[in-house]
C-alpha cells in the first residue's frame, strides 16, 4: 500500500482489513494482521475479529479475542455478552453461566438496548424491558406475531435471539 499507493496504513486501514478477512472465514489470518500491526491494536480492531469469531463459530479464537479487548478496556460489556451468546449456541450453559458471574463480580453492567423509529414525523423511544411506552401490548403483541411468521417461514433463531424473544415474551405476558 506505502510503495504502490504513497499511503501509509493507518489503524482504520487495518481495522477495514480485518473486517473483510473475517467476513471471509479467514480469522488466523486476521489475527496474525492484528497481532503483526504497527501501531498497537485498540477495542475496535479486537471487535471487528470477535464479531467474525461469533458469525463463524469459532469458540476457541473468540474466547482469546474477549480476553485481549478486556484487557484494554475491563469495563466493556460488549464482549462478555458476546461471547457469552457465543457458549449459549453451542449449549455450553456452564459457559454462559460462568461468563454471566465474571461481569457481576467484575461490576460489569451491560446497558439496555434502545432503538428509535420514526413515522409520520413523530420519533418513538424503545427500551428493552421498557414497562412504560402507553402502546406496549399492541406492540409486543404485533412483535410476537412477526416472530411466529417467520419462524414459519423458515426462520432459526440463533441463542441470543432467542433469549431476546423470550424477554419479548415476558414482557407482553407482564405488560
Amino acid at each position: 500500500m506505502s510503495r504502490e499507493h504513497g499511503l501509509v496504513p493507518l489503524k482504520d486501514h487495518y481495522t477495514c482489513m480485518v473486517d473483510l478477512l473475517g467476513r471471509a472465514g479467514s480469522l488466523d489470518e486476521a489475527k496474525n494482521l492484528i497481532e503483526t500491526m504497527p501501531m498497537k491494536p485498540d477495542a475496535v480492531v479486537w471487535g471487528s475479529l470477535l464479531g467474525a469469531c461469533k458469525v463463524h463459530r469459532n469458540i476457541r479464537l473468540g474466547k482469546y479475542v474477549t480476553e485481549k479487548i478486556l484487557e484494554i478496556d475491563p469495563s466493556n460489556s460488549g464482549p462478555y455478552v458476546l461471547l457469552s451468546n457465543m457458549y449459549a449456541e453451542l449449549g455450553r450453559w456452564g459457559d454462559v453461566v460462568r461468563v454471566r458471574k465474571l461481569m457481576r463480580k467484575r461490576g460489569v453492567i451491560k446497558q439496555p438496548g434502545c432503538s428509535w423509529i420514526e413515522v409520520q414525523g413523530h420519533v418513538s423511544v424503545f427500551m428493552v424491558k421498557d414497562k412504560k411506552h402507553p402502546q406496549r401490548k399492541a406492540i409486543y403483541s404485533v412483535l410476537n406475531a412477526l416472530i411466529k411468521q417467520m419462524k414459519r417461514a423458515g426462520y432459526l433463531p440463533d441463542a441470543g435471539d432467542e433469549e431476546a424473544h423470550e424477554e419479548l415474551a415476558t414482557s407482553a405476558a407482564v405488560g
